[in-house]
């Protein structure tokens, strides 16, 4: 049997690239008679360089990347930053950290994903360590690890389920991210009544699936 390694769930290496097809609906509407709007575009990650850092590592640099599609040229979207050390992954996104990886890796961990950016603690679960993953779009990959965020499946009020799927020697593969709040009293004069029917009023849901990696 093959060892593979914790630590290559999380590539970090200057050059690292992946292209991934996003889907994405932002919600803001006063009635759930309106009509949602998805959009879908693709999006680059690009590590494109590293410096040492306090913990006497190294901090990797990434840009982020969109486009429409393939006939168009990216367009830089943000910069975020990552380290790696032999107990966790810190993934900076903006100016906010998050604990995205803890190792050793095993099916049932628990840690809290706020660590170190101050906001209310939130428990990550680690789940299918190892287990092969087949992608909407036929990828597949032999062995990988869930990371559920969240998963509150309230459709009355506030839906919020997050996940990140991690491929050894690749990295994120599938990310998936929905978070809505839901019309409650919303039978104003003239208006479609929305209570209770789980139609969301703000909120976002998003999908981030790769489709492909490479190095620069």
């Amino acid at each position: 049997m093959v060892h593979i390694s914790d630590q290559s769930y999380f590539p970090l290496r200057v050059g690292n690239y992946q292209i991934y097809t996003v889907n994405e609906t932002d919600i803001n509407r006063l009635s759930c008679s309106t009509s949602l709007v998805p959009k879908k575009y693709d999006l680059k990650v690009l590590v494109f360089d590293s410096v040492k850092n306090t913990e006497g590592g190294f901090t990797y640099l990434i840009h982020r990347y969109t486009r429409a599609d393939s006939t168009q040229a990216w367009i830089i979207l943000d910069s975020w930053s990552a380290r790696k050390d032999v107990n966790q992954v810190v993934v900076n996104e903006g100016n906010t950290p998050y604990v995205k990886l803890v190792f050793p890796m095993a099916s049932g961990t628990l840690w809290n994903g706020n660590t170190y950016n101050g906001n209310a603690v939130e428990d990550y679960t680690m789940t299918d360590v190892g287990k092969s993953y087949t992608q909407g779009n036929g990828k597949k990959f032999s062995s990988t690890v869930t990371v559920v965020q969240s998963d509150n499946q309230d459709f009355i009020v506030y839906q919020d389920k997050r996940i990140e799927v991690y491929a050894a020697s690749v990295g994120l593969i599938y990310k998936e991210t929905t978070q809505l709040t839901y019309f409650q009293n919303d039978c104003g004069s003239g208006n479609t009544c929305c209570l209770g029917t789980q139609d969301p009023k703000t909120g976002i849901i998003y999908t981030q699936e790769l489709k492909s990696y490479g190095r620069e």
